[in-house]
């Protein structure tokens, strides 16, 4: 079980940075789609952690996985139910900044570093009840690593409009 723990470890540390550079840029963002994303994802994310640090402690004192069944891991709101609502704010369009786009890539490329994180954690272990935890957690994170990128997608073509500038 060492091996599970030090996975769930190294997820937790993860978890928190999410949650403090969400917390740290909800406040950094124009765009008040992008800030309620990094709300609602600072509090998912904090939820993720709080999830790992039950199973660290459960495996710490049982030597085995729980049961991903009783640990309530359905019913989170979707990301794209969150985007969804945090699009309902304006019926006005709402302009990304050019710093804006920097925070969405670097909060893309840690929703990707997550994913693929649980997703190699979960292929590399065996215990059904473990793998079955990873894969949820890898497809929150895949869920998040896909609208974060369709946000930049949208902030750069806005941008790119905005400079006279049309790639395609």
């Amino acid at each position: 079980m060492k091996n599970a723990l030090e996975i769930l470890k190294f997820a937790m540390n993860m978890e928190k940075q999410g949650q403090n550079f969400y917390i740290s840029f909800a406040e950094k963002v124009e765009n008040p789609v992008s800030k309620k994303l990094f709300e609602s994802l600072a509090k998912e994310e904090e939820r993720h952690y709080d999830i790992l640090k039950k199973e660290y402690d459960a495996i710490e004192k049982n030597q085995e996985w729980s049961d991903p069944d009783t640990m309530g891991l359905e019913g989170e709101k979707s990301i794209f139910e969150v985007r969804k609502d945090a699009e309902k704010l304006s019926d006005l369009q709402l302009k990304s900044s050019t710093s804006d786009i920097s925070i969405l890539r670097m909060a893309y490329l840690i929703e990707n570093d997550f994913a693929e994180f649980y997703k190699k954690a979960m292929e590399n272990t065996e215990d059904p009840k473990g793998k079955k935890m990873l894969e949820t957690l890898y497809y929150w994170e895949n869920d998040h690593r896909k609208v974060f990128y369709e946000e930049y997608q949208k902030a750069m073509e806005e941008n790119w409009f905005d400079q006279g500038f049309a790639p395609f």
